[in-house]
């Protein structure tokens, strides 16, 4: 693996020291393509593709995963791995919802999960917190996503899976960073967390449009905005962590305070979470419902 500047050096040892080490939460593209042959993956790697997109994008993260992805990757369906009974856009599931899905990819509770989203560091995050939510251990995600693996000229591939063997995962759910709207109100009442949104400015102001129908404009009173970009350096790499505590601390951010971070759906608001787990905070919460469920509600207080 090549450090980058202001990383914590990682060697290649084992998985004790490797996880010990900033858990090795990112990875680079020169890591990965270090542990591929033409066998395919070592160490019971196993590789996620987490694309995921805005309805108003109008693109298939299925289709695009068809057409190119690393080698062996799976495609990880944020929109079905989900609570099928809600009304909610892929709301957190249950442990039987999950652990189903995660047998369907084959996965094992043994692997080293990487996970990638096609666009650098945007959606992957959400795919690392439900399998954080749900106990697993050794997971990766993959600095700059699919241009970064492109970039260093590692193969991809297209097409249909072979047939996927089916696994016994085991989920062992843990809710500390995942909270509902009471919670939220609570806290907002209670001036005991800092909410932060990660959406655009325009849609935290309420001067841009929502990108899904029927939800009021704004954002939740006291709330502060870091949009999930501002993280991100222009090839959708996570900044180096001297960077990453200097724009929370210019946004008012205490992150030695508890921290709600939200968003439209509670996917980039998922960034936010790994930058502080990165930053060795594990005082936050993910507000899963965020204003896809506060703005559509009619008992939510709303501030423009």
């Amino acid at each position: 693996m090549i450090p980058r500047k202001g990383w914590p050096e990682r060697e290649d040892l084992n998985f004790k020291l490797l996880f010990r080490d900033c858990k090795m939460l990112i990875v680079e593209a020169e890591w990965l393509l270090s542990k591929y042959s033409c066998s395919g993956w070592h160490d019971s790697i196993v590789i996620l593709d987490g694309s995921w997109y805005l309805p108003n994008q109008k693109r298939d993260p299925l289709k695009e995963h068809m057409e190119c992805r690393i080698p062996n990757a799976l495609f990880f369906d944020i929109d079905s791995v989900c609570d099928n009974n809600s009304n909610l856009p892929h709301t957190i599931p249950n442990v039987n919802q999950f652990e189903k899905s995660m047998n369907e990819l084959g996965l094992k509770n043994t692997n080293h999960i990487v996970i990638y989203s096609k666009d650098g560091i945007a959606t992957s995050p959400r795919v690392w917190w439900l399998l954080k939510i749900f106990g697993h251990q050794k997971i990766s995600i993959l600095n700059g996503g699919l241009k970064a693996w492109i970039d260093i000229e590692g193969q991809t591939e297209k097409g249909q899976y072979e047939n996927i063997p089916a696994s016994n995962f085991k989920a062992n759910y843990n809710n500390n960073f995942f909270c509902t709207t009471e919670e939220v109100k609570a806290s907002m009442n209670s001036n005991n967390s800092q909410i932060i949104d990660a959406r655009s400015q325009g849609r935290f102001n309420g001067t841009e449009p929502e990108p899904r129908k029927n939800l009021q404009s704004g954002h939740i009173p006291g709330s502060k905005n870091l949009p999930y970009q501002s993280l991100l350096d222009e090839k959708g790499r996570l900044l180096e962590i001297n960077q990453i505590s200097e724009i929370l601390s210019k946004a008012g951010i205490d992150t030695d305070n508890p921290i709600i971070s939200t968003c439209g759906s509670g996917v980039s608001a998922c960034v936010l979470a790994l930058a502080l787990e990165i930053l060795g905070k594990n005082n936050w919460k993910i507000y899963d419902g965020s204003w896809t469920e506060w703005g559509r509600r009619r008992d939510t207080p709303i501030e423009t």
